[in-house]
């Protein structure tokens, strides 16, 4: 894939993509309103994995109170977006356009701002591509009108028997592409600072367990908001749901990461009254070492004193921390409009 610059949004391949749609006789319409595409906002399905208790009574999980916030050693944070639509229609097959982008960005004297490396290049990777079946529509067709095949993604590769052609089914394996190639972009900036030997903590929005490098990296530690697997039922379950405010559960490593292990405990920032069970409820990841255990209750303080500010008017602001929101809305300043 071709990676923008980081003073440069990526936004020409919408701008070709647009006019192929308005050309006459290229066979490609293009799109004049909104697409019902709910299929490619789709979260990711449930699931269910064991867990095996690390920490304490290996029997069963406890809640802990993990003391007053207190500023730590987070420097750095990481987040990602991605933007996607319907682009395109060449004989009912939909043409996904899709913008993805990362950034570290930094914090020094309370102000934030992009992380640059010794030669000054920022961490920053944004990316455009265009999603379709091969199977169902010849790439050659998009090639013929000057986009080039590195930004054209097959969304019918390692399917089989072939996708049919069923829009909704069409979408939702665009949306599973475009998740896998977003989690790529954020993998590959989160892989370049640990190379880098930066100071102090890297904090990233989601899972660690998207690389092996990051997931052993001593000073990175992931923040996960959605829970879409369960780990835990019955007691261990209510210890999970019932924390409050400043309490963690014991440290647990997630047994379905063999080749990314992690420790991982469920710590809750804020209040549930008057909320559901989840309300404020973060999952943390960390590299699955002793002194990640040892170092539990410090790195949640620290977690704790990242709620202040608060990340209004976003909807996820009980989980969602301050410094994760200025990295979305840093990228979302640069990403084309759909």
């Amino acid at each position: 894939m071709t990676t923008a610059t980081a003073s440069e949004p990526a936004t020409s391949l919408l701008a070709r993509l647009r006019r192929l749609g308005s050309t006459p006789a290229s066979g490609f319409e293009g799109v004049a309103g909104p697409i019902e595409t709910g299929w490619l906002e789709a979260g990711a399905p449930l699931a269910e994995a064991e867990a095996e208790i690390v920490e304490g009574d290996a029997e069963r999980l406890r809640a802990r109170a993990v003391g007053a916030p207190g500023a730590g050693a987070l420097a750095c944070f990481l987040d990602g977006i991605q933007r996607a639509g319907v682009a395109l229609f060449r004989e009912a097959v939909p043409v996904v356009y899709a913008y993805g982008a990362a950034v570290i960005r930094v914090r020094r004297d309370g102000r934030m701002a992009t992380l640059t490396d010794a030669a000054e290049r920022p961490y920053l990777e944004e990316r455009e591509a265009a999603f379709f079946p091969f199977s169902l529509l010849a790439p050659e067709a998009v090639e013929a009108h000057g986009i080039p095949r590195a930004r054209l993604v097959d969304t019918s590769e390692g399917v089989s028997p072939p996708p049919p052609l069923f829009p909704p089914a069409l979408y939702a394996r665009a949306a599973e592409r475009i998740n896998h190639w977003r989690e790529e972009i954020e993998r590959r900036l989160a892989e370049r600072w640990c190379e880098s030997g930066a100071s102090g903590w890297l904090l990233v929005d989601g899972s660690l367990t998207v690389s092996p490098e990051l997931a052993q990296c001593p000073r990175a530690l992931g923040v996960i908001k959605s829970h879409r697997t369960r780990f835990f039922d019955t007691e261990d379950a209510r210890v999970v749901l019932g924390l409050r405010a400043g309490e963690r559960t014991s440290v647990f490593r997630p047994t379905t990461r063999q080749f990314t292990p992690v420790y991982s405990w469920y710590l809750r920032l804020r209040s549930p009254a008057g909320h559901d069970a989840l309300w404020g409820l973060v999952r943390v990841e960390v590299a699955a070492h002793s002194e990640s255990i040892e170092r539990a209750d410090e790195i949640s303080r620290w977690l704790l004193a990242e709620t202040a500010p608060l990340a209004l008017p976003d909807a996820r602001w009980d989980r969602l921390l301050y410094a994760i929101r200025d990295c979305e809305e840093y990228l979302r300043a640069r990403a084309p409009r759909l």
